[in-house]
């Protein structure tokens, strides 16, 4: 647009033109599609969006012992950008670490890095947790917080990592 302000350049346009160019940009790429679809959803509830992103999540987790862990967690913040409501952004994260953890019991040890992006991702939800506006967060959450310490596995110290950051959150 040779330097001008999107934004300004879209004010401008005919509401006609603007469904078109959202219809062109859908066609372009299917995550573009995507993003749209739900987007709309997002007004109705992000119940659909919720469900959408779990089985997209858990699709690039249980892909077998090399799982897609970089395209899971783009997922979730993908959703950042469409929610803004922390109980759901936490959801995601906690669904994130629970399929890790199962993916975890079943084929045994796994490798560093697998491990490392788990506990990283535990390590944002307990910051989260600890933000005053979502201390209400805390006890619905924590029986499944406690659950992926008891399951997860002990080998590359672990469980012993997020046994640490769980206890920030006391």
């Amino acid at each position: 647009m040779d330097g001008k302000n999107p934004k300004t350049e879209l004010k401008k346009l005919e509401k006609s033109e603007l469904v078109s160019l959202l219809c062109d940009m859908a066609d372009l790429r299917k995550e573009n599609l995507e993003w749209l679809n739900l987007k709309l959803e997002a007004n109705e509830g992000m119940e659909n969006a919720v469900a959408y992103f779990k089985g997209k999540i858990k699709a690039c987790i249980i892909n077998g012992p090399m799982s897609d862990l970089r395209g899971a967690r783009k997922l979730i913040s993908n959703f950042k950008k469409l929610s803004k409501d922390k109980k759901e952004v936490i959801e995601l994260m906690l669904f994130y670490v629970e399929t890790g953890t199962r993916l975890g019991e079943e084929y045994g040890d796994l490798y560093s890095n697998f491990y490392t992006s788990m506990e990283n991702m535990f390590h944002e939800i307990i910051e989260l947790l600890k933000e005053p506006q979502n201390a209400s967060l805390k006890e619905d959450v924590k029986p499944r917080l406690n659950w992926i310490v008891e399951h997860a596995a002990e080998g590359w110290g672990h469980r012993d990592i997020l046994e640490d950051y769980l206890e920030e959150l006391e």
